[in-house]
Parts: structure tokens; C-alpha cells; sequence
């Protein structure tokens, strides 16, 4: 899946509309039919579950790291941004850890990536382009606690809300073009989001489950969306999981900028008990 190219404000626009369309949804689906209050909704069965995944995962948008000196060479910008736009896909991890009660919840989540791609960078509108290497690598934690507000046969949904805290290392290698030898740059940031969200799972058949959610967060950062979705086919000890998972980022200093998109497929089990 390859998201085009949209602007900042067009994709903030968006994450808010996706996360109020879910919630108006899923809000109106509670009037045909909640499942008695002392009922447990099917795929809900209070305990642990942990969760190791691999995940592809491509880059799109910009990457920005502070200027290096160019040793005579010509004058640089102090922030020197590339633009990223393919989906070349590099292995990440992803570990997920739940505890559940009778309604309440509680999650972490953490996310290691390592992802490089091919740019270019354009010092001036008048001077040729150069060739160039952006990468993106560090971790992202997610913790929250979340309640099981809605309840029906085969499926409930979950508001939860939390933190997300961010480590991660810009970098840009360049050459060719006007530059008079290879530069290369990285800048590493952290910083922390309050976020909320929901999580609508469901039951597909006797062996089959899987869920889909969506969260917002701001803070430190302008903003920061992702939208994750798996299906899991059941075995008495949890699950082989498979699915999809688009982060957003959007974070600048005059040093520093991360306004793109992490997305791709992954692949995990889940462990009950």
C-alpha cells in the first residue's frame, strides 16, 4: 500500500477525521443490540497476552538533520532536508504486552525500526540535485489503559488513552551534484505525546479474530496519528497474527525534522495465558 503525497495539514486533517468517523461508527452500532452487561463479549478472556511481530516497514514524507560543514563547499541551509517517497520495505520489530480484567485493560508497545531510502536533495532551486540517503532508526513506546465501553455478540470496542515516547535518529548522507565530496549528518531526538484512541475487535468465525484501531496524539510533537489493524486464527495457546500498520509523525526543530509516514505489513504470534 503506498499513500501519495499530501500535505501536513491535509494528513492532520485527515488522522482527526478518521479517528471522529470510527467513533461516530461504532457509537451509533452500540443502539442495535449491547450484550447484557455481565456478559463476556466473544475474544475476550481476562489475562496476559504477549505479542513479537516483524515488521516491513516503508518510508514517505521528509527527513531533516542538522547541516554539516561542507569544507568549502557551497553554503548549506541550517537543516538539511531530503524528500522521501518510495516504498522501499526494511525489517522492524514490534513487541505488544496486554493485561486484561473484567472491563479494564492496560497495554505497552513498543516499536524498533531501522529504514533507509533512496532521496534527493536540492541545496538551491538553481543548483542540480544531488543524490542522497535518509534513515530513520530508533524505538517508539506506547503505553495505556484502556476500558471495554461497548459490548455486542461477536465484538466490543475499547477507548483507551495514554503516552507515546519517541527515540529516534535522523540521517542524511549526500553526494554528487555540487557538493565537493560525500557529506553525512544524523540528529537524534526524544520527546513525549499524550494520546487517545479506540480499538473496535471482532470475531470472524469459531477460530478466527482480529481488530482494528485508531489513535491520535499530540504533545511535544504537532501531531501524530497511526491506524493498525491484524487477523489472528486462534490455537489453544494464542495466535499466528497477521496485518497493517501506518504511523504518522510530525516533529521539527531548526535542527531536526520528521514529517513522514511508517507503514507496511507485519507478522507475529500472540501467547495467552
Amino acid at each position: 500500500m503506498r499513500i501519495g503525497k499530501l500535505c501536513p495539514g491535509c494528513l492532520t486533517g485527515l488522522a482527526r477525521g478518521s479517528v471522529a468517523t470510527m467513533f461516530a461508527a461504532l457509537t451509533a452500532l452500540s443502539w442495535t443490540g449491547v450484550a447484557a452487561a455481565d456478559e463476556t463479549p466473544f475474544g475476550w478472556t481476562p489475562g496476559w497476552t504477549l505479542a513479537p511481530y516483524g515488521w516491513l516497514a516503508g518510508l514517505d514524507g521528509t527527513i531533516g538533520s542538522k547541516a554539516p560543514d561542507t569544507g568549502g563547499g557551497p553554503l548549506l541551509p541550517p537543516r538539511l532536508d531530503v524528500s522521501v517517497d518510495d516504498q522501499l520495505e526494511q525489517i522492524g520489530f514490534m513487541f505488544f504486552g496486554e493485561w486484561r480484567g473484567d472491563r479494564w485493560m492496560a497495554f505497552v508497545d513498543t516499536v524498533w525500526a531501522n529504514v533507509s531510502q533512496d532521496a534527493d536533495i536540492k541545496v538551491s532551486r538553481l543548483l542540480p540535485e544531488s543524490d542522497s540517503e535518509a534513515t530513520i532508526d530508533g524505538n517508539i513506546y506506547q503505553a495505556a489503559v484502556g476500558y471495554r465501553l461497548l459490548d455486542w455478540d461477536r465484538s466490543y470496542l475499547v477507548v483507551y488513552g495514554g503516552g507515546r515516547y519517541y527515540d529516534l535518529k535522523a540521517e542524511v548522507e549526500a553526494k554528487g551534484g555540487v557538493l565537493p565530496r560525500k557529506i553525512e549528518t544524523s540528529t537524534t531526538r526524544s520527546w513525549t505525546d499524550a494520546m487517545i484512541g479506540g480499538r473496535w475487535s471482532y470475531g470472524l468465525g469459531k477460530n478466527w479474530t482480529g481488530f482494528v484501531l485508531a489513535d491520535y496524539g499530540v504533545g511535544q510533537s504537532n501531531s501524530t496519528w497511526q491506524i493498525f489493524g491484524n487477523i489472528g486464527y486462534n490455537f489453544s495457546w494464542g495466535s499466528v497474527v497477521g496485518g497493517y500498520r501506518y504511523m504518522n509523525l510530525d516533529y521539527d526543530t531548526s535542527s531536526y525534522k520528521i514529517n513522514l509516514s511508517l507503514s507496511g505489513p507485519l507478522l507475529g504470534v500472540a501467547i495467552s495465558f
